[in-house]
């Protein structure tokens, strides 16, 4: 009897080793390069600080000073507001690291190429940025 559940307890315990394994490797960050389509906006407005509808409609509708489209929206939320360049994928944003390059698409559908950096925070490392068509 006491061998048998030591087998069981060994054999849970094995168990549960490999179920925590898998799931790490299914949250990693090192599981390559993701392709993403989207639009660059910035957090102001991705993360509905000033907007509800994570859209630039509600400073352009109320003719905010500098905000007249999507591009002057975001330019003016980050430089004047204190945002940064965010990546918005239907529901979901992420954070860019490489805030020099996103400048150069505000406001613009983009394709990006890029690594998920942190799971949490939806940290994205850009390797390769280019307007979708």
């Amino acid at each position: 009897m006491k061998e048998t559940m030591s087998y069981k307890t060994g054999a849970l315990a094995a168990l549960s080793f490999f179920i925590l394994l898998a799931a790490s490797y299914a949250f990693s960050t090192d599981d390559g390069p993701l392709v993403l389509r989207g639009h660059i906006a910035d957090s102001q407005c991705a993360f509905n600080v000033h907007s509800n509808s994570r859209s630039h409609d509600w400073m352009i509708k109320r003719g905010v000073y500098r905000s007249s489209d999507d591009k002057s929206c975001t330019l003016h939320c980050v430089k004047d507001m204190g945002g940064s360049y965010v990546l918005v994928v239907k529901d979901e944003v992420y954070r860019l690291d490489n805030q020099v390059q996103s400048e150069l698409f505000a406001g613009k559908k983009v394709r990006v190429t890029g690594v998920l950096m942190d799971t949490k925070s939806h940290t994205l490392q850009i390797l390769k940025m280019e307007e979708d068509k």
